[in-house]
């Protein structure tokens, strides 16, 4: 390939690559504005805390049993279809929450925002591994989620912003706009594969039976599913559902949340170019990543919830900071699936490795709930309460962290040298 050419299909990557990484931001803020709209969220619907996780139940749950199908779909008709697909989804799924004034419209609103999401992220890692060199991928995957994380602050700062001050219908309206211009931008500018090498998409189609044979008895692929889970379950029932609620019973003003999770999302970007740079040259160290975010995740949630005085947002910065390394760190256990799995099976292994996290993300979101009112019956929740709800967490952690051990225990170190 000439240095033209190259250089040409380097531009062009890194197009369909801002693409997708701009698709995903967008997913991002359909994903996390139910979580800042929670308190106006119960009143619109009236409904109490168990009631009000089975939003985050639905949205997660269905986020995460579309990960197979929209992997295995994913692997036969290519990541910008897909994308065009999710997209279209949940801008739906936007426009009925908007008019949307009981709750069983709002569920089924939060389940179409949970199967178009699902085909997000998924799909960009895909563009990613069969547009870049091998050892480029960690970085741009990292680079994706970073800024797909920026969503969270679309959703914490504009979206909060245009809900307190504008209402309910032109909130979320506005998000289903913000899809269907992810829409035009990838019909006008993603490809499946680059024009000069048609042979990097799948041709023939595996079998459906095939791929998931290949996922499902890769350890590697089982390593990346608990390591995403112990980097991402506590920062997702946080940033989806209840952190909000619990810094609001903290006495933490809208103003000083939205900030709290703008720092999040900063100290998110700082560190995953980072790890993705770590990730591309000690791949035999990435399960140690995962053993180091999960450790300081448990750590600080433990002394966050322990400490008995009133705290102000600036000292639940270690918290958020936490968090943040969470969210930097998970994108790993795609990388491990990805380099454990065939390339036809690259769409299924990141839907498997997605399933670990917002699975356990919608189990410790349920179990919050379930908590909180058995604590409080039908009063209203207090800091002590959410302290109790939160810490149940942890055997959730515990689970994540056996998981792993039992995937990992004989990779942890670099293998021996070829005699």
């Amino acid at each position: 390939m000439s240095s033209a050419r190259s250089s040409h299909r380097l531009t062009h990557a890194h197009l369909v690559w801002a693409v997708g990484a701009f698709a995903y931001l967008c997913a991002v803020s359909a994903r996390a504005s139910f979580g800042v709209a929670s308190v106006e969220a119960s009143v619109r619907f009236g409904v109490d805390g168990a009631m009000l996780s089975l939003f985050g139940v639905v949205q997660l749950g269905t986020y995460a049993a579309a990960q197979i199908p929209a992997g295995l779909l994913l692997d036969r008709l290519g990541p910008r279809r897909m994308l065009v697909l999710g997209a279209v989804i949940m801008a739906a799924g936007q426009v009925l929450l908007a008019v949307s004034t009981d709750l069983p419209a709002a569920l089924v609103a939060r389940l179409l925002t949970g199967v178009g999401d699902a085909a997000t992220l998924i799909s960009v890692v895909r563009l990613i591994a069969t547009w870049f060199p091998t050892r480029q991928v960690p970085v741009f995957t990292q680079l994706t989620t970073m800024i797909g994380q920026f969503g969270q602050a679309v959703a914490a700062v504009p979206f909060l912003a245009l809900l307190l001050g504008v209402g309910w219908a032109a909130a979320w309206a506005s998000l289903a706009f913000l899809l269907l211009l992810s829409v035009l931008l990838v019909i006008a500018f993603v490809r499946d594969s680059p024009p000069d090498e048609p042979g990097t998409s799948p041709a023939p189609v595996a079998r459906a039976g095939q791929v998931l044979k290949d996922v499902f008895t890769s350890r590697p692929a089982w390593s990346g599913f608990f390591l995403h889970w112990m980097t991402l379950m506590t920062v997702n029932s946080f940033l989806f559902m209840w952190g909000v609620p619990y810094m609001t019973a903290l006495g933490i003003s809208a103003t000083e949340v939205g900030a709290l999770l703008t720092i999040n999302v900063v100290i998110m970007v700082a560190l995953g170019p980072l790890i993705g740079v770590f990730t591309g040259h000690f791949p035999h160290h990435r399960a140690l990543l995962g053993w180091i975010a999960g450790a300081i995740l448990t750590l600080t949630w433990s002394l966050t919830l322990l400490v008995p005085a009133q705290l102000s947002a600036w000292q639940l910065l270690p918290l958020i900071t936490a968090m943040a390394i969470g969210s930097a760190t998970c994108s790993v256990g795609f990388d491990l699936a990805r380099t454990g799995v065939p390339h036809r099976a690259i769409g299924t292994a990141t839907g498997m490795v997605n399933i670990g996290g917002f699975s356990a993300s919608l189990l410790a979101v349920l179990l919050i709930g379930i908590v909180l009112d058995l604590r409080t019956g039908e009063g209203a929740a207090g800091l002590t309460d959410y302290r109790v709800a939160m810490a149940s967490q942890l055997v959730l952690m515990i689970a994540a962290g056996i998981g792993l051990w039992a995937t990992t225990r004989d990779r942890l170190s670099p293998p021996a040298p070829p005699r």
